[in-house]
C-alpha cells in the first residue's frame, strides 16, 4: 500500500476514534447534568421547605397553601425530632404528639420536603393517630446530597420506626408513601417484619423507578439513548446503589399479611393503571385493598377528592386496627 494512503487512512481513522470519544465524553456529560439536576440535591436551599418544588404549578401550589393553612391550627402540637442514618447523616422530623400511641409516618415523593407532606396529615387526627412528617435524606433540613429513589430512604424509614416505638412509646406505626415514598415504603415493609408495623398505604406507587423516570424523560422530549442509560451510571457512582433494586414490584411478593392499602389515580400517566394491576397482582397480602380515583393524577390523587380520600383512609384504618 503506497504510503500516502496509508497515511491517510490512519488519519482518517484517528480523527474516528477521536471523535467517537468526544462523543461519549460528551454525552456523559449531559447526562451528568441531567443527574444532578434531577437526582442531586444542587444549589444550597434546593430541595428546601421555603417554597413548593414547582412555582407555578396549580396543583402543587394548591396543595402546598392548603397544607401551610393546615398547620397554623396544629402548630403547638409539633415536636422537632432527629435520627441518624446507618450512614451518618441527620435526618429531621416533626411530630404532631396528638396523644395517642399510635403514629403514622408520611414518606414524600422525591423534591418533596415534610412541608409537603402537611397536605395529607390532616385526616390522621380524628382518626386517633399522631403523624411524623420527615425529610427524607437531601430534602429540606436533613443531611446528604444524593436521592436514592426509595432505596436507602427505606432504611431510613426503619430507623424512623424504631426509634418511635423505642423513644416514644409509639405501640402501633404505619406508613404513608406518596411516588418514591412508596418505593421506600415498600422495600421497608418487606424486611421490617415487627410487629408494631401495622398497616401501610401506597399512593401512586410504580413498579419500577427507572420506569416512572423514563416516562417523566420522554414526556420531556428527549430521546433515551445514550443518556438516559448513562444517567443511571452517574447514580452508580455517587450513591454505590443500583437503580435495579428501585423495583416495587420485587418488594410486593414479601409483604406476607401486613394490611395495605393501594391509591391510583385513573389519569396517571407515570405509573400507569395497567402497570398498577401488576404490582396490585404480584402483592402477597390477603388484607390488600384497591381504590381507585377517575381521573385523578399522579401524586395528585388527594386534591381530586379530598373527603373520600380521608375517608378510603378512615375506613381502611378502622377494618385493619
Amino acid at each position: 500500500m503506497p504510503l500516502p494512503v496509508l497515511i491517510i487512512i490512519i488519519v482518517v481513522g484517528a480523527l474516528l476514534v477521536l471523535g467517537l470519544l468526544f462523543s461519549v465524553f460528551f454525552t456523559f456529560l449531559v447526562a451528568y447534568k441531567v443527574y444532578s439536576k434531577t437526582l442531586m440535591r444542587g444549589k444550597l436551599g434546593s430541595w428546601g421547605r421555603k417554597e413548593c418544588s414547582e412555582p407555578g404549578n396549580p396543583a402543587l401550589e394548591t396543595m402546598w397553601k392548603r397544607g401551610l393553612a393546615w398547620v397554623e391550627g396544629d402548630k403547638s402540637y409539633i415536636k422537632e425530632l432527629s435520627i441518624t442514618s446507618n450512614d451518618g447523616l441527620k435526618l429531621v422530623g416533626e411530630w404532631f404528639d396528638y396523644g395517642y400511641d399510635k403514629t403514622v409516618i408520611i414518606l414524600p415523593g422525591r423534591r418533596e420536603t415534610l412541608v409537603y407532606s402537611y397536605y395529607y396529615a390532616q385526616p390522621y387526627k380524628k382518626l386517633g393517630v399522631n403523624v411524623l412528617v420527615v425529610d427524607q435524606r437531601a430534602h429540606g433540613l436533613s443531611e446528604g446530597t444524593y436521592s436514592t429513589c426509595g432505596i436507602k430512604e427505606a432504611e431510613d424509614a426503619k430507623l424512623w420506626m424504631e426509634y418511635m416505638h423505642n423513644e416514644h412509646n409509639q405501640k402501633e406505626l404505619y406508613l404513608h408513601g406518596i411516588c418514591v415514598g412508596t418505593c421506600a415504603t415498600s422495600i421497608a415493609t418487606a424486611s421490617f417484619k415487627k410487629d408494631y408495623l401495622k398497616a401501610i398505604i401506597l399512593d401512586s406507587a410504580f413498579i419500577t423507578y427507572e420506569e416512572i423516570y423514563k416516562n417523566h424523560y420522554i414526556e420531556s422530549g428527549h430521546a433515551l439513548f445514550p443518556v438516559y442509560y448513562q444517567i443511571w451510571m452517574w447514580f452508580k457512582h455517587f450513591t454505590k446503589c443500583s437503580i435495579k433494586d428501585a423495583k416495587t414490584i420485587n418488594y410486593v411478593p414479601k409483604f406476607d399479611n401486613i394490611p395495605v392499602l393501594f391509591i391510583w389515580g385513573t389519569k396517571d400517566v407515570y405509573c400507569l393503571p395497567e402497570k398498577s394491576k401488576e404490582i396490585y397482582a404480584a402483592c402477597s397480602s390477603n388484607k390488600k385493598e384497591i381504590v381507585w380515583f377517575e381521573g385523578a393524577l399522579h401524586s395528585r390523587v388527594r386534591l381530586s377528592d379530598e373527603e373520600r380520600y380521608d375517608a378510603v383512609i378512615g375506613d381502611f384504618l378502622a377494618k385493619n386496627k
